[in-house]
């Protein structure tokens, strides 16, 4: 009998004190997704403190080595020139930060027929399922119940299936493309195609934005944007027309974050970069009405995110758009 209670109460021991390393393992993740959380917003108020400091760039005392990483930074974005992979340190806490003009992105509500093919291209979406998607868009953007040859309206019976009616104006975020007839969460964001034979979707969602004018800031778009570039006539920047993009916007040292980033106008761009004059009017360089801000959070490999989109000027720097992210 003795021997039995001594196993028992070994047993409820064991069981308890395996409970509690559980429970220690839970409430140490927790308090460091909770630092990983604080890290990101910290982050992104570095940001927001930096591109309040761009404002003001004049005030900097350029003899000050202490100040200068941050000078440089704060001026780069002045001129609408980004700060990737800013690392701010908080405690045992870290945060990683880009700060990039939304302009660096396209447009999605300003995108032609030809800009939406050179899209899905890039996005490895079947040429065949083109125009319906790119009709699609057109109908559900544009004032109007008129039809698109490949679009669908209102009379459309998959938006009779799905109960609400295509909006006849701009989106408002990228995410409402997946309310479009024909868009699927593979096309916006990737995943697997259709066709199982078929190559994975790389995505559309990471290269649009429904913020700005348009023009494509050329000195902190990535590749996949600049691949996506239309000047009319079926023209496009070349593979070595890109290359010298990427090349010459970081300057003569070759590193982003420097004081000589950034070509100091389009014509300076055209002319290194030795692309067509017509995309003059496509291109951009300082544009920093609208910029998104991501924070990466970290503490002892638990990692939070942050993205955010504000709008700078008048000397303010306003949030429009917040969204957080835990992230293993």
């Amino acid at each position: 009998m003795a021997l039995w209670t001594v196993l028992i109460l070994s047993l409820l021991i064991g069981g308890m004190a395996y409970e509690m390393r559980i429970e220690a393992g839970m409430t140490s993740y927790a308090r460091k997704r909770l630092k990983a959380q604080v890290a990101a917003r910290g982050g992104v108020e570095y940001a927001k403190f930096l591109l309040a400091k761009s404002f003001e760039t004049s005030a900097f005392e350029e003899d000050d080595p202490e100040k200068e990483a941050f000078r440089i930074l704060a001026k780069n974005l002045e001129r609408g020139i980004g700060a990737t992979g800013v690392e701010v340190k908080m405690g045992d806490s870290q945060a990683t930060v880009d700060v990039l003009p939304e302009s660096g992105r396209r447009n999605v509500n300003t995108l032609q027929d030809e800009d939406w093919e050179e899209l899905l291209d890039q996005a490895g979406v079947p040429e065949e399922d083109w125009p319906n998607l790119i009709d699609g868009f057109m109908d559900w953007t544009d004032a109007g119940d008129e039809h698109r040859l490949n679009g669908a309206e209102e009379d459309d019976a998959y938006y009779k299936d799905q109960g609400y009616k295509p909006k006849n104006a701009p989106l408002d975020t990228v995410d409402e493309i997946l309310l479009i007839k024909g868009f699927t969460p593979a096309i916006v964001y990737g995943g697997p195609p259709a066709d199982p034979k078929g190559e994975p979707l790389r995505g559309i969602a990471h290269l649009l934005t429904t913020f700005g004018d348009g023009k494509v800031n050329v000195n902190t778009a990535t590749r996949d944007v600049l691949l996506t570039l239309t000047a009319g006539n079926g023209k496009t920047l070349t593979d070595y027309e890109i290359e010298d993009i990427l090349k010459f916007r970081l300057g003569d040292d070759g590193m982003p974050n420097t004081k000589d980033d950034g070509f100091a106008s389009v014509q300076e761009a055209i002319a290194k970069t030795g692309m067509d004059p017509a995309f003059a009017d496509k291109i951009s360089v300082a544009d920093r009405r609208f910029v998104r801000v991501t924070a990466l959070g970290e503490n002892h490999g638990v990692r939070s995110g942050v993205w955010a989109v504000f709008e700078v000027g008048n000397r303010k720097v306003t949030p429009i758009y917040w969204r957080e992210e835990q992230m293993q």
